[in-house]
């Protein structure tokens, strides 16, 4: 399991996509979820959510003056959700969960407010979590203020775990010892 942390901006989605190539060129399927910034000039207006394994995107959270709707509910600060966007990333992660093996790799961008509170992609999640003993691995991306709120969902059983700071100088050579053991155990 990985958990990639860093602050706003500091590289998590970028360090989430290295890993996902590295993890298709050592033959993992890769599926899950990667949360794109939308800008505006150097605005952040929202972010997508980019499904992994189609690559099709969808908006998940964008500022109040950008959209409208029903499906639009409030997040914090000027920010809303799409709460379809969340059932369809829950979806994903949910049949992710029912294929893990030891050449999955699954990915979560990201863990945050609304996952802390047992919202968002909390429950998909869950589902990946509840399916790691049927093999492969799972990375999840967070800001480093919810590290262990992540760790907490995981039970003593979880031995291998491997924490970056997105931001970390060695991060890729760290990354790729780590697939190259991994097929060692």
């Amino acid at each position: 399991m990985f958990i990639v942390h860093g602050g706003i901006a500091s590289g998590k989605t970028r360090r989430g996509e290295q890993i996902t190539n590295l993890a298709k060129v050592n033959g993992y399927d890769v599926r899950g979820i990667l949360s794109q910034r939308v800008m505006r000039g150097t605005e952040t207006i929202g972010y997508d959510m980019v499904d992994l394994e189609s690559r099709k995107t969808r908006s998940l959270v964008c500022r109040g003056t950008e959209v409208q709707g029903d499906e639009w509910k409030f997040l914090r600060g000027s920010f809303l959700y799409n709460e379809e966007s969340f059932k369809e990333a829950n979806r994903l992660l949910g049949e992710a969960s029912e294929c893990m093996n030891d050449n999955t790799l699954v990915v979560v961008d990201e863990y945050g407010h609304l996952e802390a509170r047992g919202f968002g992609i909390y429950s998909g999640l869950r589902m990946v979590i509840d399916s790691l003993e049927s093999g492969g691995k799972l990375l999840i991306l967070c800001r480093t203020d919810k590290i262990d709120d992540v760790l907490g969902l995981f039970t003593q059983s979880e031995t291998r775990l491997l924490v970056l700071d997105a931001a970390q100088n060695d991060f890729m050579e760290i990354l790729v010892d780590f697939f190259n053991n991994a097929r060692k155990i």
